[in-house]
C-alpha cells in the first residue's frame, strides 16, 4: 500500500511517501518503509504542502495515482496550519479515490523518541502559544495519557503518576518542551534544542499511525481548545449581536 502522509500543524510542512505492508494473522503492526520525505518551513503553507506532496512523489519515483492511503496530521496545532492539511487530503482523496487516514500531531512526534533503544516513557510538549502547551504522555509500555493543554508550570499536578518514569528519567520533546526548558526540566530530560527529536515529521506519522481508513466528514481538526479567532470574537463587543 502506497501512503502519502502530510501535516502543517507545526512550524513545519512536512510529507512522507511510505510503503507499508498488509497486516497478516499474528504478524502484528505491518512493515513501514519510508520511501521519501521533505519538510519545508510552514510559512505559506497553503502554497507550500501541495508542492511539497509532488516533490516527495518524485523523490520516490511514485505517481499521485498509486498512492491508496493518504494519512493527514490532525492536530494539535496552529488552527490554520490543521485546516489547511485536512482541506489538502480530503482534495487528493478526493482526486486519487485513496481512503483517508488521520492521526494527532501528538502521536507522530513521540513516535521516533518511543523507538529509540533504552528510551523511557515519553512526554509530546507542542507549544500552544498564550503561554500555554499541548502535551500528551506516552509510556513505553504502549498507555498513553489524555491530550492536555495547560500553562508549563501547570502541567506536572495534570500528569498521572508513573513511577516508571521518574526512575527512568522521562524524556520531553517538542518545541513546547524546548521554549519553556526551564519550567519543564523538573519532569524529565529534554534533548538539545538541535536534536531531530524535537520536531514533527510525516515520517513519525507514518511510524505511530494505525492506518485505519476514516469517512471525509471524520478528518476533523483536534484543536484540544478554542480557537484563537473565536476567542478574539467572544471578546470584541462588536461582534455579538
Amino acid at each position: 500500500m502506497l501512503i502519502l502522509a502530510l501535516d502543517s500543524s507545526t512550524g513545519v510542512v512536512t510529507v512522507a511517501v511510505a510503503r507499508a505492508g498488509e497486516d497478516a494473522p499474528g504478524a502484528g503492526e505491518p512493515r513501514r518503509e519510508v520511501l521519501a520525505e521533505i519538510s519545508v518551513p510552514s510559512r505559506g503553507a497553503s502554497e507550500t504542502l501541495l508542492p511539497a506532496a509532488h516533490a516527495a512523489l518524485n523523490l520516490a519515483g511514485a505517481d499521485l495515482g498509486e498512492v491508496e492511503r493518504i494519512l493527514v496530521g490532525v492536530g494539535p496545532g496552529t488552527f490554520t496550519g490543521i485546516r489547511i492539511a485536512l482541506a489538502a487530503a480530503r482534495a487528493l482523496a478526493l482526486a486519487t479515490s485513496a481512503a483517508l487516514s488521520r492521526n494527532s500531531t501528538l502521536n507522530a512526534l513521540a513516535a521516533p523518541a518511543l523507538l529509540c533503544a533504552g528510551n523511557p516513557d515519553v512526554l509530546a510538549v507542542l507549544d500552544a502559544k498564550r503561554r500555554q502547551v499541548f502535551a500528551q504522555l506516552f509510556a513505553s509500555d504502549g498507555l498513553r495519557g489524555e491530550i492536555l493543554c495547560a500553562a508549563p508550570g501547570e502541567l506536572a499536578a495534570q500528569l498521572p503518576v508513573r513511577e516508571e518514569s521518574r526512575e527512568k528519567d522521562m524524556l520531553l520533546v517538542g518545541d513546547g518542551a524546548v521554549r519553556y526548558r526551564e519550567e519543564l526540566s523538573g519532569l524529565g530530560r529534554i534533548p538539545a534544542e538541535a536534536s531531530p527529536l524535537h520536531r514533527v515529521t510525516a515520517t513519525g506519522h507514518v511510524l505511530s499511525a494505525d492506518f485505519a481508513p476514516v469517512p471525509a466528514s471524520e478528518v476533523v481538526p483536534l484543536y484540544v481548545r478554542e480557537p484563537d479567532a473565536e476567542v478574539r470574537r467572544d471578546l470584541n463587543p462588536w461582534s455579538r449581536s
